[in-house]
């Protein structure tokens, strides 16, 4: 009797007991299980982490010189891990830059308020800074995909059958998370090697912009040069006409002799090329005040022909063809060193001699410019012509064609300046063995013109 009391209390103890087991083994599962899903998630949020912290320095030094290319690749390299669903790079002002979203998911948003990381549903979503020093140059946006749950409590239903061997799996855990600091630890080091190359890097591009400084300082230094050796060219030819003549003078008065006018007129001319050359440089430098007035250009150039003829030498012949009615609002003088220096290129386009064109034509309304009316003036030549690299460049500065200490490299970009200054137009028409053409297009004066001031 009490043999089966003692044997019905412990079936009913040990009944208690496996219950109790069961429930504790029950509870044990379910709080192993809750918490191996936690570090799972840890772990893929700290990962993630360290993958935007990876891109935020990988990047840095292409937000630095927004060179989005660069940018795009860093994250581009990010697809080969297959958990990333998307990845961005922002500017300080929240505006994506670069980016990438895997097929079937959904991209990384346009504009990124800064925010921390967020857990969401089947994602990991992670922003970090990207930092230079302490300067916050814009943000990283990554999200990463969990794996689907029914796949994790495969492996976790173990957890439930073997609760009795917790030892064994902290143990596991815990190797799980030495495994995991050492990764970090690798990941960590990664990041500063490559915040190391991006230093290194930017101090590259620093020496390079320093270096291309220097080149422009250079050139232009070569620039002066070639422009001070053309204005000592001209200026000492320009002397040598105003010495030999005033020499002439000299003896022929030394002998008695008072016909000394020709070589009066002669040194005037060498002055009054001198001053010319004066007002082609302050042309160039845009100092020299401009006094527009309303005029025919057409009767200018027909006053020119004497001076043309004279210029160009008797091997070229000249034709005008003055059709223009309109009167144009310029300054004399100036469309008078214009002309006359298109004209002197064209004769030294044609050493053995040629024909020059110089035409005036009234032009309404060119839609190509702007709704207004244009006095054009041709001059064109049969000359040897330019190049498509020589054409390009005609109109920059101390750029010449001709043997070094022969010009300045001043006239057609003093011509260009001036047309531009009085609100008209330039084209160049050439080609090698064709000659070339160059139109220049003048407002047409009306009553209400305004003037044009330098």
């Amino acid at each position: 009797m009490n043999f089966g009391r003692y044997m019905l209390t412990f079936s009913r103890f040990g009944n208690l007991a496996a219950f109790t087991s069961a429930v504790l083994l029950v509870v044990a599962g379910v709080f192993v299980t809750l918490y191996e899903e936690e570090l799972y998630r840890n772990q893929q949020v700290q990962e993630t982490r360290v993958q935007a912290q990876i891109l935020a320095a990988s990047v840095t030094a292409a937000l630095v010189f927004n060179d989005r290319m660069a940018a795009q690749e860093y994250v581009d390299a990010l697809q080969a891990n297959a958990q990333v669903e998307a990845a961005g790079v922002y500017d300080t002002a929240g505006v994506r830059i670069a980016g990438f979203v895997r097929n079937g998911t959904e991209g990384p948003p346009l504009r990124l308020a800064p925010t921390a990381k967020v857990l969401i549903s089947g994602n990991v979503v992670v922003t970090a800074p990207i930092l230079q020093a302490t300067t916050v140059l814009g943000t990283v946006y990554l999200r990463i995909s969990l794996e689907a749950f029914a796949r994790r409590a495969v492996r976790y239903f173990g957890i439930f059958l073997l609760v009795a061997m917790a030892v064994l799996v902290v143990f596991v855990a815990s190797g799980a998370q030495r495994a995991l600091t050492r990764a970090n630890d690798a990941l960590t080091g990664q990041a500063r090697e490559l915040a190391g190359t991006n230093v290194k890097l930017q101090d590259e591009m620093e020496q390079r912009a320093k270096a291309e400084e220097a080149l422009r300082q250079s050139q232009k230094m070569e620039a002066i040069g070639q422009l001070s050796g053309g204005i000592a060219h001209d200026f000492n030819n320009l002397l040598t006409i105003i010495k030999g003549n005033l020499q002439l003078m000299h003896r022929r008065i030394g002998q008695g002799q008072t016909d000394v006018s020709r070589y009066i007129d002669a040194a005037m001319e060498g002055v009054n090329r001198a001053a010319n050359l004066t007002q082609r440089i302050l042309a160039f430098s845009r100092r020299q005040p401009l006094t527009p007035k309303a005029l025919s250009i057409s009767d200018l150039l027909a006053n020119m022909r004497d001076l043309l003829r004279h210029s160009v030498g008797t091997q070229v012949q000249i034709e005008m063809r003055l059709d223009a009615d309109w009167l144009a609002l310029c300054d004399a003088n100036q469309m008078e060193n214009v002309v006359l220096n298109l004209a002197i290129n064209a004769s030294d386009a044609m050493p053995e001699g040629g024909r020059l064109l110089i035409a005036t034509t009234n032009r309404p309304s060119l839609a190509a410019f702007a709704a207004a009316d244009y006095v054009e003036i041709e001059v064109s030549d049969t000359g040897i012509g330019m190049t498509a690299e020589v054409k390009q460049r005609a109109v920059d500065p101390f750029f010449t064609t001709k043997p070094q200490g022969k010009g300045t490299g001043l006239g057609l970009s003093m011509t260009f300046g001036y047309v531009q200054q009085s609100g008209g137009h330039l084209e160049i028409d050439s080609e090698p063995g064709k000659g070339t053409t160059i139109r220049i297009l003048m407002p047409r004066y009306h009553q209400q013109s305004l003037s044009v001031s330098a």
